[in-house]
């Protein structure tokens, strides 16, 4: 387009605008890129398309990249620089664009220049994105029903073919040449070519049989023979059937395969039934005829095994007192006759045998006499057994599973009437510890100890059970809450004294369990045990190692049954202004007391009443519904927008958690972004901080944020590092600034050789790749001396600083002296 005082062609312009309408009611994605501002503005309805509202996305060329599937982004941009460059009429490619819901969604992307300058550059294109998901999904289907018929064909060793009657050429697939020791290559032959192969018997039947299939609607099958090339006889069955062709002769198809194996085995079968039928039958199963009145006349030698007596000590006795006397009668599937049951499990000894009685009927039609015969069945039983025991009992400990402790619980509140009774949840303390120490088979051994040392406790009628991992229940009847509290205390003592042989200075076990006394009958028993695990919870957050009864107000609620309660007070709390942000500083070792540079951002959540409510009441209940992308959105918007102005002034960067949730979400950075821009924050003065489990949710995303947050200057660092077993992949994977020590292994430093050694190496593994190193959870000066002497510089605890509201850190760093005086009243008090 030429720059001349020429008016604008309104018409061209109310016609654009009817078509970009007319796309807009046929629900077509429309986009406008303005390659002069490099701006691409999206129509409502590609916003729609993916789950979107237009307000939620920014007008930039970036966003279409930012949902693009990573494997489709290259092949997108090709085309759309093939056609800017003039080598294709337009821009069509099929890619997948990720949902709001977090599905993919395939679309047809066509567009194409509609404006250039003098010079032939592009100015503007315009292109519409239409959904083909069902499209896709109908290729797959027909892909996967056409890959099951080969894999049918291939499976079945079946051959195809047709035969054109026109032009008499028949085609022959790979299969069918094999059959006929032809090489295994698709062709078209010779209609005359199968005739050749036909046995002289069987020609005259085959031929005609294949030609009467032209004549009739059904399908023909016939079986014959054939003489290959090399003299072998092989037996053949084909299934024909006519195919009409308007205006033509039309077509014979059908499938061919090679039968003489089963043919052969066939003729051998009946060969040996023949033969062998009766004295087969006999030796397989143990066989006993009698008389009309039920007296022995033979016996096979299986049966002489299965009742310990020789044939001569069986024949003349009666066979029904020989079952009831030697065996236990366990089932009945059927009728009885002249009082035994025509079909039983019996036990002798320690086998089973399934008897059956058939009636010996003579040439008058009259019964003459019985067979009985029997069929060991003893290792079906005893596997049957193992699995009816294995359904309802853990196979570590032997003691029963949460299947079998949820029926126990159900059946006992239903029959409990006035009896009390008393749940017992059981979470070991410091097990992950022992397995990460001394690996998962001492877990194993401890857990089995421990299960044994809980039993020998246990009064007659408990009912004791392993719900998962390192969790128990114990269901007691008659149990107050006095005696309850003599039982955990004892439950808690006999953990403690498992001894552990794997190593002298390996963690020690603990117990917290949680005391739940149900008194009332109409209780649901899922509430039950919930209430009971809140309870257990409240004894971990107490400090480990003690019981604790359920109350209805308690503030810890982690469970199934309250984690909802908590998900509700969460967001009455975010509606309400009531979370509160802290701040824990990263200090130097050397110098502790000097000023820090760095922080991490901590919530903290006021109750209604007032009282201060730590993270690990309200985090997990977030993460478990879905609520913790937008509670770190929230913390990053109230951080930036009350403090984000000053942290340049006051030369401090802060660090925000990020969950799975928030590194799932495509649109993250682009909202980091936004709210650095708003809050006047330099990018340089952020810091984010991510765990393995976090980033192993989507890998992909999670990439792409962490490589755009680095090239924006944004810090990274890798949380609890060396909690997983990918840890050290991260590190190649992740353009990441900084590693901070999981303080699993800080805690035991001083006592523990391992964990020293494991610390040495991380440092080590910094310095070469040039990452700042941090050492979390760092409780005492014991401790920061040890890691001093091993060298870490920078480190993070209660012993170099106990969280504080971010405004008072903020306002000392600030030199804000209304600031000030509210950090010191805030001490003070």
């Amino acid at each position: 387009m030429s720059n001349t005082d020429t008016a604008p062609d309104m018409s061209f312009e109310n016609d654009t605008e009817r078509w970009q309408r007319a796309l807009e009611a046929a629900g077509l994605g429309v986009w406008d890129w303005n390659l002069k501002t490099n701006i691409c503005i999206y129509s409502e309805s590609w916003c729609r398309m993916l789950g979107y509202r237009r307000s939620e996305f920014a007008e930039n060329d970036d966003l279409f990249l930012l949902l693009i599937h990573p494997e489709d982004r290259e092949r997108a941009i090709e085309s759309g620089d093939r056609h800017l460059a003039g080598k294709t009429d337009r821009i069509e490619t099929e890619l997948r664009l990720q949902h709001k819901a977090g599905h993919w969604v395939w679309v047809l992307d066509r567009g194409a220049v509609i404006e250039r300058d003098e010079n032939g550059n592009p100015l503007r294109a315009i292109g519409v994105q239409t959904d083909i998901t069902q499209q896709k999904q109908v290729e797959r289907d027909t892909s996967l029903v056409n890959e099951r018929f080969r894999l049918a064909l291939t499976a079945a060793d079946i051959g195809i073919w047709h035969f054109d009657v026109a032009r008499g050429r028949s085609f022959w697939d790979a299969k069918t040449c094999e059959i006929f020791g032809l090489d295994t290559v698709s062709k078209e032959i010779d209609g005359d070519t199968w005739h050749t192969f036909l046995h002289p018997e069987d020609r005259h039947e085959a031929e005609t049989r294949h030609f009467q299939a032209l004549s009739e609607k059904s399908e023909v099958k016939v079986r014959y023979r054939i003489v290959r090339q090399d003299g072998e006889i092989r037996h053949l069955e084909t299934l024909a059937k006519a195919v009409p062709n308007q205006g033509g002769a039309g077509y014979l198809v059908g499938t061919i395969r090679d039968v003489t194996a089963e043919v052969e085995a066939a003729r051998a079968l009946q060969t040996e039934k023949e033969r062998y039928e009766i004295t087969l039958g006999a030796i397989n199963d143990a066989v006993v005829s009698t008389d009309v009145d039920g007296v022995i006349n033979f016996a096979n030698p299986s049966a002489e095994r299965m009742f310990s007596l020789d044939e001569q000590d069986l024949i003349g006795l009666n066979v029904d007192s020989i079952l009831r006397g030697k065996g236990k009668i366990k089932s009945v599937q059927s009728g009885t006759t002249g009082g035994f049951k025509d079909d039983v499990v019996l036990e002798i000894d320690t086998s089973y045998y399934r008897c059956r009685r058939s009636p010996v009927v003579g040439s008058e039609g009259k019964c003459v006499g019985q067979v009985y015969s029997s069929h060991d069945i003893t290792s079906d039983y005893n596997r049957r057994k193992q699995l009816a025991y294995a359904a309802h009992h853990d196979s570590l400990t032997g003691l029963y599973n949460r299947v079998a402790f949820d029926e126990a619980l159900e059946a006992a509140i239903l029959q409990a009437g006035e009896t009390r009774l008393a749940i017992f949840y059981l979470d070991l303390d410091h097990f992950k510890a022992l397995n990460d120490f001394a690996g998962h088979a001492a877990g194993d051994e401890a857990l089995k100890a421990i299960a044994a040392g809980l039993t020998a406790l246990l009064p007659e009628g408990a009912f004791f059970a392993r719900l998962g991992g390192d969790e128990f229940a114990i269901l007691l009847k008659d149990y107050d809450r006095t005696s309850a509290e003599n039982f955990a205390t004892e439950a808690i003592a006999a953990v403690r004294d498992v001894s552990l042989s794997c190593a002298v200075n390996g963690p020690r076990l603990g117990c917290s369990i949680g005391v739940f006394v149900i008194d009332d009958a109409s209780i649901v028993p899922s509430d039950a045990l919930a209430r009971a695990d809140d309870a257990c919870y409240a004894a971990k957050s107490a400090g480990r190692n003690r019981f604790a009864f359920f109350t209805e107000s308690r503030s810890t609620r982690t469970s199934g049954l309250s984690a909802a309660r908590e998900v509700a007070d969460l967001t009455e709390a975010l509606e309400d202004n009531r979370l509160i942000l802290f701040g824990q500083e990263i200090r130097s070792l050397q110098r502790p007391n000097e000023q820090c540079g760095r922080l991490e951002i901590l919530a903290r959540l006021e109750s209604a009443d007032g009282r201060i409510i730590g993270p690990g009441s309200f985090i997990p209940a977030a993460e478990r519904f879905g609520m913790a992308a937008m509670l770190d959105r929230w913390i990053i918007r109230k951080a930036l927008a009350e403090h984000g102005h000053r942290l340049g002034s006051a030369n401090l960067k802060v660090g925000f958690n990020l969950s799975a949730q928030t590194l799932c979400d495509p649109t993250l950075w682009p909202f980091i972004k936004e709210v650095a821009e708003e809050t006047f924050t330099p990018l340089s003065q952020i810091a984010f901080e991510i765990t393995e489990t976090a980033a192993v949710s989507c890998f992909e995303t999670a990439e792409l944020f962490v490589r755009s947050a680095r090239r924006h200057g944004c810090s990274v660092s890798l949380d609890d590092f060396g909690s997983g077993l990918s840890s050290f992949d991260y590190l190649r994977r992740f353009p990441i600034s900084c590693i901070k020590i999981d303080g699993a292994f800080v805690e035991k430093i001083v006592e523990s050789k391992v964990d020293r050694a494991i610390i040495a190496s991380i440092m080590e593994l910094g310095r070469n790749l040039g990452f700042d190193v941090v050492a979390e959870k760092i409780e005492n000066e014991k401790v920061a001396t040890r890691l001093q002497q091993l060298g870490v510089a920078y480190g993070q605890g209660f012993h170099l600083h106990k969280p504080e509201p971010l405004d008072d850190i903020i306002g000392r760093r600030s030199g804000d002296a209304v600031q000030m005086e509210r950090g010191i009243a805030a001490v003070g008090s």
